[in-house]
C-alpha cells in the first residue's frame, strides 16, 4: 500500500508541476543497458519528461522500451531476455557545479515487462513477467548549450540496474 500511495502522490506531483510550470519542461532520450547477469545483457531506449518545480528539484516520468535483447548459452540452449517496457515516476533533486554541470539523483517508482525465450531441437519456449518497485539513481549533465545537454546516468530498478547516456533538451 505504501508503494502504492508514493507512485499516485509522484504521479501528482508531476501532473501539477506540469500544468504550473509549463515554461520549465525538459525532455530526454536515452540508451540504458541494463545488468540482468547474463553474458550479453539486453539495452532499452528510455524516454524521460520532466518539469523543475524549483532550481533544486524536478518532477520526471519515464517510459522506455527493449532495443536490443540480452542472450546467453545455457546448457547448448540459446536464452534471450528482453525488456519489452519499462515505466517510472521520479523526483529528481539537483544542484549546479559551475555554468555547465549539474548533478542529480532520482528518487521513485518504476515497473517493467520482460519475455524470456529459449530454443532447443525446433521448439521455443517463452514466459513473460513483470514487476515494480522503488527506484533510483544518481546522474551529471553537462549542459552544451542552454537547451542541449548530455548526460550519463546510473538506476536501479528492483533487481535491473544500468547505466546510460542520453541527450536532453529545454522546451
Amino acid at each position: 500500500m505504501k508503494k502504492i500511495s508514493a507512485l499516485i502522490a509522484t504521479s501528482a506531483l508531476v501532473l501539477g508541476a506540469s500544468s504550473v510550470q509549463a515554461q520549465s519542461l525538459y525532455g530526454e532520450v536515452a540508451y540504458q543497458t541494463l545488468d540482468v547477469g547474463l553474458s550479453s545483457d539486453p539495452a532499452i531506449i528510455r524516454g524521460t519528461i520532466g518539469s523543475e518545480i524549483n532550481p533544486n528539484v524536478a518532477v520526471e516520468a519515464m517510459l522506455g522500451f527493449g532495443a536490443t535483447d540480452g542472450k546467453e548459452t545455457i546448457s547448448g540452449i540459446p536464452v534471450k531476455l528482453k525488456i519489452d517496457s519499462m515505466w517510472g515516476v521520479f523526483v529528481k533533486p539537483k544542484m549546479k557545479l559551475g555554468d555547465a554541470f549539474e548533478v542529480y539523483g532520482r528518487l521513485g517508482y518504476a515497473g517493467f515487462k520482460a519475455t524470456a525465450s529459449a530454443s532447443a531441437f525446433g521448439y521455443t519456449a517463452s514466459e513473460s513477467a513483470d514487476g515494480s518497485d522503488f527506484a533510483y539513481g544518481v546522474g551529471l549533465t553537462y549542459m552544451v548549450t542552454p537547451k542541449l545537454s548530455i548526460s550519463a546516468d546510473f538506476m536501479k530498478y528492483d533487481d535491473l540496474d544500468g547505466i546510460a547516456l542520453g541527450v536532453g533538451f529545454k522546451f
